[in-house]
């Protein structure tokens, strides 16, 4: 959470010159008292609200884009030209990254652990009226995805379109690759008034909608699993209180965590590696209550930890082994004494 209130700040902070913390402040602040006061259904309905814009924002760019470089024939025929555009790689090798197979086999299970048993997708299954509701989000969801990958996929397009391989990061104009999305949006829209207004405001959407999914799941997981079994008495209005008090202190947390997240620096790809390494083995817990019903808590907690342990052995691991080559001394031009 911290990461994701952390990000779009300093994008935004990077081209448009906004104070940093200001940015986190405020969207932090915003963010935790819609929570708070609203609770789920406020969540519901600003993330309905939040994916209209982040779809008009990505459009806006891509039309407009696309317009300038003279067209979507062109735009193809310079991505082709500059080999951006890869056929199907079936080979099997599974330390290749991007194959149809890590990607179709590893998509899956990363979906089913996204979409199938993350508390902040549960939460809203849970709100539906029906069951028939619940899996037809279910569903939607995919084609869904697939709309919002193709979108970021043709908008990186056209910026190769625009920039070809003198790209604003060899030339100095932004720090890293996170923040060419926005130099290309304020360059390509800066004579529409509006629009740059209007994909910053995507940028942040996508931002909330993630925090305040996750502001409530912490409230009510904290509210069901640890306090309600220990005060069986407690009244409803109370309850609903002590959520909203505790959705509050998580988004308080959250904007000390993207502090945390500023001081990170290269280790922030290892923060982003643990969502990946939590699950599997949290998917592997819910598929064992879900087909095999004579399994106890004993073995499902034995077999959680053990999972946990080789995810972040294998995980951890790669990201120190990584760290700790020194990289190779470029050979000496210099003649050698005799």
């Amino acid at each position: 959470m911290g990461v994701v209130l952390y990000a779009p700040a300093l994008a935004l902070n990077a081209v448009t010159g906004f104070d940093l913390w200001g940015a986190v402040l405020a969207m932090g602040l915003v963010c935790t008292l819609y929570t708070a006061l609203g609770g789920l259904k406020a969540v519901i309905w600003t993330d309905v609200f939040q994916t209209v814009v982040m779809f008009a924002g990505q459009l806006a760019v891509i039309v407009v884009g696309t317009h300038q470089a003279g067209g979507i024939s062109e735009v193809w025929r310079k991505a082709q030209n500059g080999s951006r555009i890869a056929g199907l790689d079936l080979n099997p090798d599974p330390l290749e990254r991007h194959t149809f197979w890590t990607l179709g086999v590893g998509g899956v299970f990363l979906m089913l652990a996204l979409y199938g048993v993350n508390q902040a997708q549960v939460q809203r299954y849970l709100s539906s009226r029906t069951e028939k509701e619940a899996v037809m989000s279910c569903y939607v969801v995919f084609p869904c995805q697939q709309i919002v990958l193709t979108l970021g996929c043709l908008m990186g397009l056209v910026m190769f379109a625009r920039y070809g391989e003198d790209s604003p990061l060899d030339k100095g104009y932004v720090a890293t690759n996170d923040q060419m999305v926005l130099y290309f949006v304020m360059d390509v829209l800066q004579d529409l008034p509006g629009l740059p207004g209007l994909f910053v405001a995507c940028l942040f959407s996508g931002a909330l909608s993630t925090i305040s999914s996750a502001f409530n799941s912490l409230a009510t997981v904290t509210m069901e699993d640890l306090i309600k079994p220990h005060f069986p008495q407690m009244t409803e209005a109370r309850a609903t209180l002590l959520s909203k008090g505790l959705a509050l202190g998580y988004g308080l947390v959250c904007l000390a965590m993207a502090y945390i997240a500023s001081l990170m620096g290269s280790v922030l790809q290892a923060a982003l590696s643990i969502f990946g390494m939590v699950g599997g083995p949290l998917l592997g817990l819910f598929c064992l209550g879900m087909f095999f019903p004579w399994a106890n808590s004993i073995g499902a907690v034995t077999g959680l930890v053990a999972g946990l342990v080789m995810a972040f052995w294998i995980g951890i691991g790669s990201f120190v082994t990584r760290v700790s080559v020194p990289a190779p001394c470029p050979p000496s031009t210099s003649p050698r004494a005799t």
